[in-house]
């Protein structure tokens, strides 16, 4: 939209380092996705004895307050890449129009990555699997939810998403001090 309406240019000309600007944007977008994840999370937390109470023999109280923490880092890493892949893609697009047809289709293999959860042969147990993101963010949670969760599956999951999101700020700065793409017509 900045593009659009040319308001990027004048961003791009105030006396600050244009990674500064790409980190910022991360951050503001990052918090209102973060905020939306809590929301995910104590949803997903506040529904599940009432899921589970319908299963003889199920309660809710199997999971402790560890697996609840390792969801909570699980989604906020996933939230974190997403974000930024959403702002790379972003960053490449003229307009709103472009943006929005560039994201369709990583939503859509980000659905068709949810559907490996309920395939038998798509869950991979081994550590290296879990450095593919989206897919380790689906696989970790089904792990936790099942009661099969690996804790070094988890760390390198949460590990791996931030790292993602890290290089992809990093990206996105670059993007930034690049005429081409910030001013493509």
């Amino acid at each position: 939209g900045e593009k659009e309406r040319g308001t990027i240019a004048t961003l791009l000309v105030t006396p600050m380092k244009r990674s500064h600007l790409a980190i910022g944007k991360i951050i503001s977008l990052s918090a209102i996705a973060i905020l939306s994840g809590l929301s995910s999370f104590l949803g997903m937390m506040l529904s599940m004895p009432k899921m589970m109470g319908d299963v003889e023999g199920m309660s809710a109280d199997i999971y402790k307050m560890t697996d609840y923490i390792m969801v909570l880092l699980v989604v906020l890493s996933t939230v974190l890449v997403i974000i930024t892949l959403v702002s790379i893609i972003s960053a490449f697009a003229r307009n709103v129009k472009e943006a929005t047809g560039w994201v369709t289709p990583v939503m859509i293999i980000s659905m068709l990555l949810g559907v490996t959860s309920m395939i038998p042969s798509l869950c991979m147990t081994e550590p290296a699997w879990f450095l593919i993101p989206l897919y380790n963010s689906v696989q970790s949670l089904n792990g936790i939810f099942s009661m099969n969760l690996d804790v070094v599956n988890i760390a390198v999951t949460v590990v791996a998403n931030v790292c993602y999101a890290g290089i992809g700020v990093f990206v996105l700065a670059k993007m930034f001090d690049n005429e081409k793409v910030m001013f493509s017509k």
